[in-house]
């Protein structure tokens, strides 16, 4: 059984791998802002992030509930959605539905075939929300009003129809305290971008848990650092439209994830529930973190730094997404599977301590005889 503590230090350790800033990730910036990000929102909320959302997670769930997860942001100049976000609510949706939870992805109206093809590759039938619930391995892809008109209406149609146990916002664009959203470079993208926030603010109202992943402070969950992000993003308070508010997030969530890519949030948080529960297979395969990357970008999803439909996300190439799931997978694995290499330096270190102490007596004894090739 794995004790609150040892998974709260899990968490640390997790918090660390995934806000690695391999790319700089805010061009205008010029440095990793993702760990100043992280600062903020660990100072918010005092504990591992990662660990946070798990113990979130792990509380709300159950089997045969629903959880709702949403996803996909379209980036000007390239009107094409990136793969950071999709590929992180598809792996997670994997380790939920493990658990007996069926996934519902919500998107932009344009996205929906898109993701649904991404969903197939990651071994998922689609289908309608009602039959999804019937079996396992089944998920749903559904639109969200573009309206802000209509999008209060439409949060609470679907959270009375679906009832889910969860709401994760994974690299979705928030509105700022002005109702705009922006690109991370402060282009306005109000127009494309569907209004899933009002779909947070309606679940936290009825008390349903929500979790928000992103990595450059315009991300649904943001706005829980919202003050630090205005002093830390560049474009923070001011963005390249007439709103002159900046990108900042203003839409809050119960538990924020700072990740220097937001796919990792998402993988971090597999990891910390596949060593809660002991069940390393929660955690995706290196063989299927490439095989989403590469499938992405024959379906038409792009690295945003470049916009070429390519293996990459957030400028960093398939390869080290891979490895940091097999440093997440080991990280794992040597904590709820101790193997008898460990076990006998846990030997030395306890039941047998007393001979190690004289095995460094003697060591310390030739070494001052000159004789250390008698050992």
């Amino acid at each position: 059984m794995i004790s609150q503590e040892e998974r709260r230090n899990f968490g640390e350790v997790v918090d660390r791998l995934v806000t690695l800033p391999i790319f700089v990730g805010s061009t205008l910036a010029g440095r990793p802002i993702v760990l100043e990000l992280y600062d903020a929102a660990r100072a918010k909320f005092g504990e591992p992030l990662t660990f946070l959302a798990t113990d979130l997670i792990l509380k709300s769930i159950k089997h045969g509930g629903t959880a709702i997860l949403t996803t996909g942001f379209i980036v000007p100049p390239w009107l094409r959605a990136e793969t950071d976000g999709p590929i992180g609510a598809l792996t997670l949706s994997r380790a939920l539905n493990i658990l007996g939870v069926t996934p519902l992805i919500i998107t932009e109206e344009v996205l929906v075939d898109d993701i649904s093809r991404l969903c197939m590759a990651a071994g998922f039938e689609v289908c309608d929300p009602e039959k999804a619930t019937r079996l396992p391995r089944r998920i749903s892809v559904r639109p969200f009003t573009h309206e802000v008109e209509r999008a209060e209406a439409e949060a609470r149609k679907i959270l009375d129809e679906v009832k889910p146990s969860v709401v994760i916002a994974i690299e979705k664009a928030s509105r700022n305290e002005k109702g705009e959203y922006h690109s991370g470079i402060g282009v306005n993208i109000t127009s494309m971008t569907a209004k899933v926030d009002f779909l947070i603010t309606e679940a936290r109202k009825k008390g349903i848990p929500t979790i928000g992943i992103g990595d450059g402070g315009n991300e649904i969950g943001m706005g829980c650092i919202k003050e630090a992000v205005k002093k830390i993003s560049p474009t923070g308070t001011q963005c390249k439209c007439p709103c002159g508010a900046g990108t900042h997030a203003a839409t809050e969530t119960d538990v924020l994830v700072v990740a220097a890519v937001s796919n990792w949030g998402a993988y971090g948080i597999e990891a910390c529930i596949g060593h809660a529960l002991q069940r390393i297979e929660l955690l995706h395969s290196y063989e299927m973190e490439e095989l989403l990357l590469e499938e992405s970008g024959r379906i038409g999803f792009i690295d945003p730094a470049s916009g070429f439909g390519e293996p990459w996300a957030d400028h960093i190439p398939k390869k080290l997404h891979s490895h940091l799931i097999d440093m997440l997978k080991y990280a794992t694995l040597v904590r709820i599977r101790e193997d008898i290499l460990i076990q006998k330096y846990r030997e030395y270190a306890t039941e047998r301590l007393k001979e190690t102490i004289e095995i460094i007596s003697r060591w310390r004894e030739l070494i001052g005889r000159r004789r250390v090739k008698d050992w």
